[in-house]
C-alpha cells in the first residue's frame, strides 16, 4: 500500500521576510548616520553672539582731516556705531552691509540717479590691504576693508576719535561693550562720496539700511534703517 507524499513547505515564502528585515536593518543604520552627522554639525556652531548696537551716521559737511582734534564729539562727516551692550567682538569677524537708495530730488531738484541702489560691504576678515576705491562705480556693489592708504585719516578709532597712529582698523579692532568707535571716513564708510549732493543727494534724513551680520554664527546681530543727522 502506497504512503501519500507529504510535499515539503516551499521556501519560497522565506525570501520575502529575509529581505524586508535587511531593508529595516539597512533603515535603521542610515537614520543612525545622520542624527549621529547632524547632532556633530550642531555641536560644532558657533553660537550667535548676544549682542546690541547703534549706530548713527553724521551728513554734515566735512572738517579739517575727519575729525576734529579739540571737539568732544564726532565731527560732521563721522558714522559711528556703538557697542550698547553685549558680548566683546572681534571686528573681524563682522560684516556689515549698508544700503543707499538716491532720492527722487535734493533740495527740490530732480537727481538723475533717482532710485538707483549703493550696496557697500565692509569685511572685518578681508584685510585692510582691500581699501575702498572712491574710483569705483559705487553702483557696482563692492566689499573692502574700511581702509584707504593714508591709515591715520582712515582708521576706526574707540572713544575720542583722535587721529593718531596706533589705532585700530575695521578687521584689527575689539568692538566692547559701552564703547563707541567712529568710522572717520564716511565716504569709504557708505561707498560713495556723501559731499557730492547732486550725484547722491545724501542729506540730513537721508536713510541708509545697516545689517550687521556675525560671520562665524551666520546671524544677524544688526538690521535697521538708519536716519542721518546733521
Amino acid at each position: 500500500m502506497c504512503k501519500e507524499r507529504i510535499s515539503p513547505e516551499p521556501e519560497s515564502a522565506v525570501s520575502p521576510v529575509i529581505g524586508v528585515m535587511l531593508m529595516l536593518v539597512v533603515t535603521i543604520i542610515v537614520a543612525a548616520l545622520v542624527s549621529s552627522f547632524s547632532g556633530g554639525l550642531s555641536d560644532s556652531a558657533e553660537p550667535a553672539p548676544t549682542t546690541a548696537f547703534d549706530i548713527s551716521i553724521r551728513a554734515g559737511d566735512e572738517v579739517g582731516n575727519g575729525a576734529k582734534s579739540n571737539a568732544p564729539g564726532p565731527a560732521p562727516e563721522c558714522a559711528v556705531l556703538t557697542m550698547v551692550s553685549g558680548d566683546t567682538l572681534n571686528s573681524a569677524d563682522l560684516k556689515i552691509i549698508l544700503t543707499y537708495t538716491v532720492p527722487e530730488t535734493y533740495n527740490g531738484i530732480p537727481l538723475k540717479n533717482a532710485g538707483r541702489v549703493i550696496k557697500h560691504t565692509l569685511d572685518g576678515a578681508i584685510g585692510q590691504d582691500d581699501a575702498w576705491d572712491e574710483n569705483y562705480d559705487p553702483f557696482v556693489p563692492q566689499v573692502n576693508g574700511y581702509c584707504l592708504p593714508d591709515s591715520n585719516l582712515n582708521s576706526l578709532a574707540p572713544g575720542d576719535g583722535m587721529v593718531g597712529a596706533g589705532i585700530p582698523h575695521f578687521g584689527a579692532c575689539l568692538f566692547k561693550p559701552g564703547e563707541s568707535y567712529w568710522f572717520k571716513d564716511r565716504n569709504a564708510f557708505l561707498g560713495f562720496d556723501a559731499t557730492d549732493r547732486m550725484t547722491y543727494g545724501f542729506q540730513e534724513g537721508s536713510v541708509v539700511h545697516v545689517t550687521i551680520i556675525h560671520t562665524p554664527s551666520g546671524q544677524t546681530v544688526y538690521d535697521r534703517d538708519v536716519v542721518a543727522t546733521w
